[in-house]
């Protein structure tokens, strides 16, 4: 830049003094004195526009380029300095609490290798911050020429209340006060089954009730702010048995079957089941004597998803037992019927016939042979707040189990600030006369952390 003023002199002085100077050319003729001085303006003016931009470019440049350099020292040092904490589990456990790393010491333990600039070794320190849960890295590198912190940002702010957001360098000042603290709990609510819990949402590690059921959640004083919830679960339990047929002797028996097989006379009536129900179907069955038919109307339902039709079953007749109504909550006007249906079904005979007991579980008196195609099973019982499996009914019994939940919060109560003001870390320990690591775990108050900020100004 320097060199640039001095041509822009030069040219300058130049074309005052050829104003008092007469103009000739080499043969002696005389030159016009207006289109000389001209010439130096456009020499002047071709110096501007190619030597200046060059310069500027230049500077530009130099500063990415620094710029680049010192943001790689400043990232080195923090990764080395979170690596070290991390290491030496010096990791700040509270809001408020910092840590604080000489740069010396990550060089020694080699945490930092090769950092250097224009062949400076760096030192300063590192000041590590949790703040609102994240890390704050307040660096003070010295010794590194133009990357030094004070020569780069200058010196500090005054104190702000808000995060300087954009700011290299910031330094988090916290202030303590505190408050006397009472914990209590609600009283339980009513309980919960398992299904109307919100699977997806919690809180507190604790499923809370779906909307329609918050009513019934306990009340939590005004001036109350919850900080847990509490479930308290029990079970509730109910079972189905299996039963079968048991006969007296071994007897020429066919298989089931609807229809008499060939081979055999007689129909055991005592033997008669039902087999399952066959789907629903827009086919009449044929009719049997021992076919039992059932019709129902079938419709083709949907919902709307953004006015477009969603039908169920492909948008086929559907019974309604085998569609979801609540969700599938329209059909269309036309119409069909569909039918359904089961055959009776008994073993067949020749000869002596046999002597069935009714439907056990367990081998009734005189009847050793269990016919093992005759099972079915009952219905559920009631639900009991006790297991009914054990050893001697666990081969036919078949139990399911639900929870009942029940919740509660846990509040706190605050009174008003104990200190008339907030004060600094150092004139708070001598205020509480312990660590505030140690005072905030503390259950009868409880510890309120006031911000403040500096920062570099540059």
């Amino acid at each position: 830049m320097k060199i640039l003023a001095n041509m822009l002199k030069y040219y300058y002085k130049g074309a005052v003094n050829m104003k008092r100077t007469s103009y000739i050319d080499k043969s002696g003729n005389p030159v016009s004195e207006t289109f000389e001085s001209k010439k130096i303006f456009l020499n002047i003016f071709l110096v501007i526009g190619t030597i200046v931009p060059i310069v500027l470019l230049g500077f530009i440049v130099y500063t990415i380029v620094e710029n680049n350099g010192c943001s790689k020292i400043y990232s080195s040092i923090k990764t080395a300095t979170l690596d070290y904490i991390k290491d030496n589990d010096q990791m700040p456990a509270y809001d408020g609490e910092s840590e604080t790393i000489s740069i010396d010491r990550l060089y020694s333990d080699e945490y930092l290798r090769r950092i250097s600039t224009n062949n400076l070794k760096c030192s300063g320190e590192v000041k590590v911050t949790k703040y609102k849960g994240k890390l704050v890295y307040t660096i003070d590198v010295k010794g590194c020429g133009v990357c030094s912190t004070k020569t780069r940002y200058g010196a500090w702010s005054k104190e702000t209340s808000t995060f300087p957001s954009g700011k290299g360098i910031v330094d988090v000042v916290p202030y303590y006060n505190y408050y006397e603290r009472e914990v209590s709990a609600t009283d339980w609510s009513g309980e919960f089954l398992d299904e109307e819990l919100q699977d997806e949402e919690s809180e507190y590690g604790v499923r809370l009730p779906l909307e329609e059921y918050e009513q019934r959640m306990p009340e939590v004083p005004t001036e109350g702010n919850i900080v847990d919830i509490q479930a308290s679960e029990s079970y509730q339990y109910h079972y189905k048995d299996k039963q079968w047929l048991w006969y007296d002797a071994p007897k020429d028996y066919s298989e089931f079957s609807s229809e008499q097989p060939a081979g055999y006379t007689n129909k055991d009536e005592a033997t008669k089941q039902y087999t399952e129900w066959t789907e629903y179907s827009l086919n009449h069955p044929e009719e049997k004597d021992y076919r039992e038919i059932t019709q129902v109307t079938g419709m083709k339902y949907y919902y709307l998803d953004n006015g477009k039709k969603v039908y169920a079953n492909n948008g086929k007749y559907t019974a309604p037992d085998d569609v979801d109504r609540k969700k599938y909550n329209r059909y269309d006007e036309d119409k069909s019927p569909l039918y359904r249906y089961r055959d009776a079904q008994w073993r067949w005979y020749n000869g002596e016939r046999r002597r069935y007991s009714s439907y056990s579980s367990t081998q009734p008196a005189r009847y050793p042979y269990r016919d093992d195609e005759t099972v079915r099973e009952t219905n559920y019982t009631s639900w009991s707040n006790s297991s009914s499996i054990n050893a001697s009914n666990e081969s036919y019994r078949t139990e399911e189990r639900r929870t009942l939940t029940k919740l509660r919060y846990v509040y706190e109560i605050l009174s008003l600030p104990v200190l008339k003001k907030p004060l600094n870390k150092e004139k708070f320990t001598d205020e509480i006369d312990m660590t505030v690591p140690e005072f905030a775990e503390l259950e009868e108050y409880k510890l309120d952390i006031t911000y403040k900020f500096i920062y570099r100004k540059r």
